[in-house]
């Protein structure tokens, strides 16, 4: 509560010394991870600047922290209420303050834009939902947004939507999603060995089901699916990663009851002979992907807008998910159009499209192979984006 009352800023401000300071935030989880790359082209380009790194959930401190090394501190964002923002933003004085999608924080905004502090949106996106509300307070919004440098929104449409709620025209533009470019990171021989350390030989696993990301109901589902699939294939086992592993006693709960044998994770210690794999740490799902035949991707039975698809893809490893994608429209909207991943209308879809999947090797490889196109054809935004800083922030 400290920090989010701003009194972490003296004595971060004094930890930088004389170093010029760059500020990103990333709410959470999937922010943070999005941030990987970015904050690597950041330090090489301005290594003689502090990074500081924000986030507002603590599973975002923890990506921070294991994830980002780049990161010289972290934070959590302070309140935004001026009384907080202003002191905040006129003591670490950061040359350059970057906001990961569109976290829109109006105080602290202003605050920034009082010291002459260039911001930036990267990666925006306005889901449909969030459109519609800030479309009801336009004459807000216009105000809110004055401070903003620079919205590089990740599609011409999260251009379009942030135009009509009262961004500056000039200062909209489309350069599409850095999460293409993540997702086309490898994990370094030291992930691969920390990964080892806990589940044992990688290549001597099996065959495996992944429900990643999933969402209350969502479990139950993949379970169901699970069952039906693993009763003709008594090998078969499953890695269910919950989107919040604060809920993993819940989806434990729930394993058991389905007459399954678990092992979470973190307890690991070199062996995974259970059939199912819970996955109650974060970090790990970019490792884990590669190891499936195939992965559901949760929060797209239920109305909340899916999670990212993009890694999975990357590994060539053929997706299943719901209706409920548009917090990554464009991107299931190629997936779908290039057959790189099957999308399903109702639970009952689930375990039938995962058996032609797991019995019909070339339809793997050919849905893989399709999905890893998507990936590499899109990349490239981290580059723009890296152009668009320079331009805004001039090293030497």
């Amino acid at each position: 509560m400290a920090s989010r009352l701003g009194r972490d800023a003296q004595r971060l401000s004094q930890s930088f010394g004389d170093r010029p300071l760059i500020w990103l935030h990333a709410v959470s989880v999937g922010e943070a991870m999005a941030a990987q790359s970015l904050c690597a082209a950041l330090k090489q380009r301005y290594p003689d600047h502090a990074l500081l790194l924000s986030t507002v959930t603590k599973t975002g401190r923890q990506v921070v922290r294991e994830k980002i090394p780049q990161a010289d501190a972290h934070m959590f964002l302070p309140l935004d209420l001026p009384c907080i923002t202003g002191p905040v933003a006129r003591t670490l004085r950061p040359q350059l303050f970057i906001v990961m999608e569109t976290e829109l924080w109006p105080n602290l905004f202003a605050a920034l834009g009082a010291i002459n502090t260039p911001i930036i949106v990267v990666n925006g996106r306005l889901s449909p939902g969030s459109f519609k509300n800030y479309s009801r307070a336009r004459w807000a919004m216009r105000a809110f947004l004055r401070p903003v440098t620079l919205m590089a929104m990740q599609s011409e449409m999260d251009a379009e939507r942030m135009r009509a709620i009262g961004g500056d025209p000039a200062r909209v533009r489309d350069l599409g999603n850095i999460k293409y470019d993540q997702a086309l990171k490898q994990p370094s021989d030291a992930d691969w060995a920390q990964l080892t350390a806990r589940i044992g030989a990688l290549d001597a696993l099996g065959a495996l089901f992944m429900a990643a990301s999933t969402h209350p109901s969502e479990e139950a589902h993949a379970l169901d699916a699970f069952a039906m699939l693993q009763a003709e294939r008594p090998q078969l086992r499953l890695i269910l990663a919950p989107r919040h592993p604060e809920r993993c006693d819940e989806v434990a709960a729930l394993v058991q009851e389905a007459g399954f044998d678990l092992l979470r994770l973190s307890q690991a210690q070199g062996q995974w002979r259970e059939t199912v794999l819970l996955v109650d740490q974060v970090g790990w799902l970019t490792r884990l992907y590669k190891l499936a035949q195939a992965v559901f991707m949760g929060g797209s039975l239920i109305p909340h807008g899916g999670q990212n698809m993009l890694e999975p893809a990357a590994w060539a490893v053929p997706t299943l998910y719901g209706p409920h994608t548009s917090n990554f429209k464009g991107v299931s909207q190629q997936l779908d159009e290039s057959g790189g991943a099957f999308r399903i209308q109702a639970p009952a879809e689930l375990a039938p499209r995962l058996a032609e999947l797991l019995d019909d090797a070339a339809l793997r490889q050919r849905m893989g192979a399709a999905a890893r196109d998507v990936v590499e054809r899109n990349a490239g935004a981290l580059e723009r984006v890296m152009a668009v800083i320079e331009e805004i922030h001039p090293h030497g």
